[in-house]
Order: C-alpha cells, then structure tokens, then sequence
C-alpha cells in the first residue's frame, strides 16, 4: 500500500510554493485551490493549513515571494548604472521582462483578489519600492523639480511601462502589417517603448 511522502516542516512549505508557482504559471490563480494543491504535492488535503491558515494566505505568499524576486532583478541591475535615464531603462526592462516570463504571476501582484477591492498592505509595500526608484531616478535626472512634477513623471513613466507589459500579456497588443509594432520583433519593441516612456519622464 502506497504511503504519504514524509515531510519536515520547512520541506512542506517549500514544496507547496514551489507546486503552487508552477501551478499558476500554467493556469493562473483564479481557479486554484488549496485541495488541488495538496494533490499536486502529494499531501493531505489538510496538510497545507498547517502552514496557510487559507487560500488568500497562501496567494499572498506566492505574490510576496514574486515581487521579492522581481525587486531583487531589478536592484541588481539598476546598482550598475549612474545616469538616471540607464536606470530607469534597466527598471523598465525588468519589469517588462518578468511579466513576460511569469505573466499569471505578475496578475496575481498587481490585479487579483489581493489587490481589490482594497490592496493588502504588505503587496502595497512592495509596490512602493518600485515606485521609489523610479521616483528616485526621475528626481536626480532633473534637479529642482517640485514634488508634483517629480510624482506626475514617475506616473508617466510607470503607465507607459505596465501599460505595454500588461496590453502584451493579454494580447491586446497585435502587430499591425506595415506599422512599428509588426515591423519590430518583441525585444526590439519593447526597448522602444521603453526609451518613449523615458523621454515622457524627463523631457524639459
């Protein structure tokens, strides 16, 4: 007869983000369950409350451990640059990059059940760490702005850049025959975007 795979406490929790990830990944969050995640692991149908009091926990855990790695990207690479404008192009390439390798992850952090009807306060702080460094760097490229401009540039900046990875992920973006976006291949288009989203920012 066929046991249960043992688990310590740490191994448990480990395993069912890593399931659960992947299980998003190819499905997205909507449909997903705790039962069906202790299916995918090979546990108890109650074995995941030892560790998530629910399903809401447990998607908040993976939309943490989402902005955690796309911050971490997105640290490293703009540490390496000086000039505001190579910063906030490295920010943009980051972002635009995730959603697209992870983009049922990325609806998950930005716009689920765990950011409506009112956002929970740890994704909100994650979300104010990535707008501090654009905001940063738009505020050192142009010294002596006042905090209106620096903010209404950093929203400039920050839609331009969302909007392009969240219209790509969801295929409302289509090339058209003989225009910019069917003449250019997806990597190509995005820096485009990206360099129109800088000038926005910091155009005089």
């Amino acid at each position: 007869m066929a046991t249960k795979k043992p688990y310590h406490k740490e191994d448990l929790r480990g395993d069912l983000l890593k399931a659960g990830r992947a299980w998003i990944a190819a499905n997205g969050h909507v449909g997903f369950s705790m039962r069906t995640l202790a299916q995918q692991v090979g546990v108890s149908p109650g074995a995941p409350y030892h560790h998530f009091p629910d399903r809401r926990a447990f998607l908040l855990a993976l939309a943490l451990d989402g902005f955690r790695e796309m911050l971490a990207r997105s640290d490293a690479i703009a540490a390496t640059f000086d000039h505001p404008a190579d910063k906030l192009r490295a920010l943009g390439a980051v972002f635009i990059q995730f959603a697209e390798e992870s983009p049922h992850l990325v609806d998950l952090m930005y716009e689920s059940e765990l950011t409506t009807p009112a956002i929970d306060p740890e994704l909100l702080a994650f979300q104010m760490r990535g707008h501090t460094a654009v905001r940063a760097a738009v505020a050192a490229s142009i010294p002596g702005l006042d905090e209106e401009a620096i903010e209404l540039r950093t929203l400039a900046f920050w839609s331009a850049i969302y909007g392009f990875a969240s219209m790509r992920r969801k295929g409302v973006i289509r090339p058209v025959p003989g225009s910019v976006s069917g003449a250019m291949i997806a990597d190509k288009l995005a820096e485009a975007i990206a360099e129109r989203a800088i000038v926005a920012a910091l155009a005089p």
